[in-house]
């Protein structure tokens, strides 16, 4: 894609939806090895690695994509693949971040989002004044263009994106963090056929922590998109 090859791992037969995994930074598809085949069994189901990681190549520079390199490339790679929309985009942390950027270019392809621990773009700001011990994880944060490039918004900015579809967003309820909370309920306010729910017995890894709960919220987001597809009943 755009000059590279990139891995996509398909599973289950084709259908009306395709269900596109987008894992969190430095994910690859082994994020989501505890969901994929099972979801696989009632839709047809795709995760793939961005470029830099696991078995897609290498980055030229090393330098990492930004937020519009990462979206083209998984058009891309969805179009080459002869995967056709609408899809049901399954984001987790900043993969939610990616969801709603490639919502926001290509929304006539998006039936519906689902959010798994969801980064948000006013983070680094919201930490700055609050949690600045989160930024840890963020040594680049002062620098507002990288940043930038990589979709978070400068101190004072807030998110625009609005979605008109089936939108589910779950955080991780291990620990409680009020300004994550805070941010993950602004998220489940953007679209007006949204649910909200709390993973009480996981941590930032929802998928691999209580993936029976990401299955069934999938099934669900699937249900409400198309409630004409057939699905077998959960086990």
């Amino acid at each position: 894609m755009n000059g590279h090859r990139l891995c996509l791992e398909c599973l289950g037969r084709p259908t009306h939806l395709t269900v596109v995994l987008i894992a969190g930074g430095g994910g690859t598809t082994n994020t989501w090895d505890k969901v994929q085949a099972p979801l696989s069994q009632f839709a047809r189901v795709c995760s793939y690695d961005r470029q830099g990681l696991g078995r897609s190549d290498a980055l030229n520079d090393r330098t990492p994509q930004s937020v519009v390199q990462i979206v083209s490339d998984l058009q891309g790679l969805l179009s080459a693949a002869h995967i056709p929309p609408p899809y049901i985009l399954v984001g987790h942390s900043i993969g939610g971040l990616y969801a709603r950027a490639f919502d926001t270019q290509y929304d006539a392809q998006v039936a519906g989002i689902v959010l798994l621990d969801s980064s948000h773009e006013e983070q680094i700001w919201r930490f700055a004044e609050s949690e600045p011990e989160a930024l840890i994880e963020y040594p680049r944060w002062k620098d507002q263009q990288f940043m930038s490039s990589q979709g978070f918004l400068a101190a004072g900015q807030h998110l625009a994106w609005r979605f008109s579809k089936p939108l589910i967003v779950i955080e991780h309820g291990i620990p409680p963090e009020p300004v994550w909370h805070q941010m993950q309920l602004d998220l489940a306010s953007r679209s007006p056929q949204s649910r909200f729910i709390t993973a009480t017995h996981s941590s930032h890894y929802i998928q691999k922590l209580q993936p029976a709960l990401v299955i069934d919220e999938v099934r669900s987001a699937i249900k409400e998109c198309d409630p004409g597809t057939p699905l077998m009943p959960p086990e």
